[in-house]
């Protein structure tokens, strides 16, 4: 039996980076939890090409970040278009990481889904 799901925004709509940079968001704490169900979007990347990666990581200590089980790494995003995803959570912590191409990139982006929770 699946547990109880609870509701998780990880980029609120619409937010928009710009830059060759990596972009994360806050590390949650996901002790109760043992999966996410997490739809991504992004719209069209503005400036020269390339491809937007998105890894799902998780950590013991929120200093040293691996990727989390479920997932490819990075996850290569089509842009103009919705995605799901469902990273397997095995440690404490959890967040998302954007990685835009070049520096001259502008992305807009949202994730939200869920939290399921642990049944043992």
């Amino acid at each position: 039996m699946a547990g109880e799901l609870v509701p998780l925004v990880l980029i609120p709509r619409y937010t928009t980076y710009a830059g060759n940079d990596h972009f994360t968001t806050i590390g949650m704490d996901v002790t109760e939890y043992e999966t996410a169900i997490v739809n991504v979007w992004c719209g069209d990347l503005v400036g020269t090409g390339g491809t937007v990666n998105l890894y799902f990581e998780e950590s013991t200590d929120q200093n040293n970040w691996n990727v989390c089980y479920g997932v490819t790494d990075p996850e290569a995003l089509t842009t103009s278009t919705e995605e799901q995803f469902t990273p397997t959570l095995g440690k404490r912590w959890f967040r998302i990481r954007l990685v835009l191409p070049n520096a001259d990139n502008v992305l807009t982006a949202w994730a939200v889904g869920f939290l399921q929770e642990r049944t043992t």
